[in-house]
């Protein structure tokens, strides 16, 4: 049997390619060497000659198509021009809300410490909090040892990249790490736990595991039947792959009967990192008024959405994930994940317009030209969208773009200037 290629073996591949350069301010470049190509799974180049461009969905692409082009972005900034930035901003998010559908009923965090951890420069906390009545959710919190408290905080969000074994563990260091986990960040984040490098600069760092993810990741009965995957050990290598690769195909199955159910998969995700500073601002050693939000991938989009929902972000950097969402189709329907997109907000506002409600409060950008997961001009033009609305309010020092000719990845230097970029903003 052919083994499938999955969303995990496209990273693996795009992260052998390309070194660092760098590009910053809001217009991207370019690499040197040649312009950039459009690209399908596994690296081919747009064939613009094919009847339906080489599109995955074939012959259902031109209706699926014209239907995207139909959408308006009435609500967007730049449509919009408002007087009121307030009021803007509060329409646009009612109706986020209203297409993420998922308003659980309110609840207290009630957290559990269950692990404390000196780490030398941090101490990292292994706890339990409530982001629903009946939904509890795992994190680790990483509370500096030298810092002046309170101190500022940052939620800190992980990847996908197809490793749905760990969620939280992806970027937070851990002893005894596995070989897969320790693979997976090298590749991802050049080796580097970025929340242990804020932690140890004096900030509070916050990660939970994304639903699917981790501690929340799919186990079913047949896995308790074989004595596997139910969080008691770690698992072979060959055991993980296997779970990793059951559970990439499963995604699909999860959030079609999300939908039948009424809710959405993004909708779960924005809410439980907005709860995720509900419970940030419970603890005293966090200064409620400087709290920061970073990820790399699906973890861009994650923060995105939480800095453009929730205003006591005070600052964000989005790394592997901004693009228009208008430019997927045709080449790029295989990468969205089954989060992508709410159903019926692109009528009323596009990918880099959720971002945009988070003016003025700055927003920093992460993007490798090699990263094939999404169209350059898509990234362009979102980057452009940003960049307009931040000129337009007279502060564009506030929107920054960090590109380098690399794969989809959250690379050291690009960490780095995440850090001094939430020094100077929060």
């Amino acid at each position: 049997m052919i083994p499938r290629f999955t969303r995990r073996h496209a990273l693996q591949v795009l992260t052998s390619l390309g070194g660092l350069a760098v590009s910053g301010g809001a217009s991207p470049t370019a690499p040197s060497g040649g312009a950039l190509r459009a690209t399908q799974a596994g690296g081919l180049p747009a064939d613009q000659s094919k009847r339906w461009k080489g599109s995955a969905l074939g012959n259902l692409y031109p209706f699926i198509k014209e239907e995207q082009q139909r959408t308006r972005q009435r609500l967007a900034f730049l449509n919009r021009r408002p007087k009121d930035l307030g009021a803007w901003k509060a329409e646009c998010r009612e109706k986020v809300f209203a297409a993420l559908v998922y308003r659980p009923a309110p609840s207290k965090p009630g957290a559990t410490i269950l692990e404390r951890v000196d780490r030398g420069d941090y101490i990292r906390e292994r706890l339990t909090f409530q982001t629903a009545p009946s939904v509890t959710v795992p994190a680790y919190l990483l509370v500096p040892k030298r810092a002046k408290l309170p101190a500022p905080a940052v939620i800190a969000l992980h990847d996908h990249s197809g490793l749905y074994y760990w969620g939280k563990e992806k970027i937070i260091e851990t002893e005894k790490e596995h070989p897969v986990l320790i693979a997976s960040r090298q590749r991802h984040y050049d080796g580097v736990s970025y929340p242990a490098m804020l932690a140890r600069h004096g900030y509070v760092v916050l990660t939970i595991d994304m639903y699917y993810f981790g501690d929340r990741r799919l186990v079913l009965d047949e896995d308790l039947e074989r004595g596997i995957n139910d969080h008691s050990k770690v698992e072979s290598q060959e055991t993980i792959d296997q779970i990793n690769d059951r559970n990439g195909k499963a995604e699909q199955v999860i959030y079609k009967n999300m939908i039948d159910a009424g809710i959405t998969w993004a909708g779960v995700l924005a809410w439980d990192d907005i709860r995720s500073i509900d419970y940030l601002v419970t603890r005293p050693e966090v200064d409620p008024r400087r709290i920061a939000c970073t990820g790399l991938s699906v973890g861009g989009f994650r923060t995105n959405f939480l800095a453009g929902l929730d205003p006591r972000i005070k600052a964000s950097c989005v790394a592997g994930w901004m693009t228009s969402f208008r430019n997927l189709l045709p080449r790029y329907e295989s990468y969205t994940v089954p989060a992508g997109w709410p159903p019926g907000l692109l009528d009323d506002l596009d990918y880099p317009d959720v971002g945009s409600l988070t003016v003025p409060n700055p927003m920093m950008v992460v993007h490798g030209w090699q990263d094939t997961l999404f169209p350059p001009e898509g990234v362009r033009a979102a980057f452009n969208t940003l960049a307009k609305c931040y000129d337009a309010i007279g502060k564009p020092e506030r929107f920054q773009t960090f590109t380098f000719d690399g794969p989809h990845k959250f690379p050291l230097e690009a960490q780095q200037r995440m850090m001094a970029w939430f020094d100077r903003w929060v």
